[in-house]
């Protein structure tokens, strides 16, 4: 399983809102005891602290959200203007300035009462910026009043940035809390987040953050608890499905093609098409550059070829021509030499380099453009082990419903494989990204991708 990338908390800022937040609970804690119970020996909150404790962090927030927004945006934002020297009325430019932090506070504000899988809470924060700034960009064009393409485009930023920021924060110091019904399940033991596990209704469900089920259905006699509670917006779950979410890895076991979201692969790979040739343009520049600078190092160090080409299988089973920056000593031979071993001792010094940064992936860049590959998906395996992996696993052949990619899930995650167990747990998350994509799930692989880069992790 792969670590978190998400960055820590300054102390300070983390010790100031955990007081703010002990001290708004231990307000109500003489008039609204709740329930308590104790897991291993540790005596823990009930479900009545736990929804008090979930308000108050979220009226904390978004109180930090609007004090930002509304004040500290402004006055940034007006000082940036008095900088440039620019003669406006004074009306016309607090006007745009407050039209633009209005819209920073609604997209920080929706991040601070948002909740769930962190790839959800990623795409809420995008579609809110889109709507907030869209709005923005409509007013003024209708309204026909000032308007500044920079000041636009920067408070576009800000809201990506500031709500991102208080996402971490809702993250950090909001413990989610479940209720679990119907008859014990031991697969419910591998649950990481708390819940009270309930079997005698009725209880008002709308005081936790999600409801798993271990049936199908609900339990006999919950029918009008989980109804309020699903109009109350809580999500209604069955626990394998959560657990299978929360740990973003699918049982290769029990997965079925109906599991894929076939109906939308065509239009979201179009898309993705669109996106991928637009990043690799963008980013050609420096990626030259590095490319460059690693050719140079390889034909140096190890003399000609410079570029290893491979086969690899493609989209639909096509096999196409994979390109990379040679960082071994010699071509593979044979299939039991085909996968890279830990501390492989054909990696040559520059090559171990290369790999650690990934440099030797750049020319891969040109698969992308090509549209054998995507920037993001599972990673492209050879024809031969191929064939072997889908004889032992046949989940194995439903990665070719999408173009490989040059990072993925299963990359940032597990790492490489080198034999067929290893496969296997990468399977398991290549189909859960199969399950499961979407450009806020792309997202969060490319933020994850970096910090592979910055800590060298699953390098062979």
């Amino acid at each position: 399983m792969g670590r978190s990338l998400v960055p820590q908390m300054s102390p300070t800022i983390s010790s100031w809102i955990q007081g703010l937040i002990l001290t708004a609970h231990s307000r109500q804690s003489s008039s609204n005891p709740g329930v308590e119970r104790s897991v291993c020996g540790v005596a823990e909150l009930g479900p009545l602290h736990h929804l008090q404790k979930r308000r108050d962090l979220s009226a904390i927030l978004s109180g930090i959200a609007l004090v930002f927004g509304f004040i500290v945006l402004p006055a940034a934002y007006y000082f940036v203007y008095s900088l440039q020297s620019l003669e406006l009325n004074s009306l016309d430019l607090w006007r745009c300035i407050y039209l633009n932090a209005s819209a920073n506070t609604f997209v920080m504000v929706a991040a601070a009462r948002s909740s769930g899988r962190l790839d959800r809470q990623i795409n809420l924060v995008l579609s809110s910026v889109i709507m907030a700034h869209g709005a923005v960009a409509f007013l003024t064009l209708a309204l026909r009043i000032y308007y500044s393409n920079q000041l636009m485009f920067v408070a576009a930023l800000v809201s990506v940035a500031a709500a991102m920021a208080l996402l971490l924060m809702r993250r950090q110091f909001h413990k989610r809390r479940a209720a679990l019904l119907g008859g014990w399940h031991p697969i419910a033991a591998k649950l990481r987040v708390d819940f009270d596990h309930l079997d005698s209704p009725p209880v008002d469900l709308r005081i936790y953050d999600m409801i798993l089920t271990t049936t199908a259905e609900p339990p006999t006699g919950w029918a009008d608890a989980v109804t309020h509670a699903m109009l109350a917006g809580k999500p209604i779950r069955h626990v394998a499905e959560y657990i299978e979410e929360e740990h973003g890895i699918v049982s290769v076991e029990h997965f079925h093609l109906e599991h894929l979201p076939v109906g939308g692969l065509t239009s979201y790979q179009a898309r993705k098409r669109a996106m991928d040739v637009f990043l690799v343009l963008i980013g050609l520049p420096i990626a030259a550059l590095f490319l460059a600078l690693g050719a140079l190092a390889v034909l140096v160090t190890m003399g000609r070829p410079i570029f290893f080409i491979q086969s690899r299988v493609g989209l639909g089973g096509r096999v196409f021509r994979m390109y990379k920056l040679r960082s071994m000593r010699s071509p593979r031979q044979s299939v039991e030499e085909v996968a890279t071993l830990k501390g492989d001792a054909r990696v040559t010094p520059i090559g171990v380099w290369l790999r650690r940064f990934r440099v030797d992936e750049l020319p891969q860049l040109w698969n992308v453009l090509k549209g054998d590959m995507s920037i993001i998906g599972p990673r492209p395996e050879q024809p031969v082990l191929t064939e072997q992996y889908r004889e032992e696993l046949p989940a194995f052949a439903y990665r070719s419903l999408v173009r490989p990619g040059i990072t993925g899930w299963a990359q940032v995650r597990a790492g490489y494989a080198a034999d067929l167990q290893e496969t296997k747990v990468k399977l398991s998350y290549d189909l859960f990204y199969l399950k499961n994509f979407s450009f806020s799930l792309d997202l969060q692989i490319m933020v994850r991708t970096i910090g592979t880069l910055l800590t060298g992790n699953g390098v062979r």
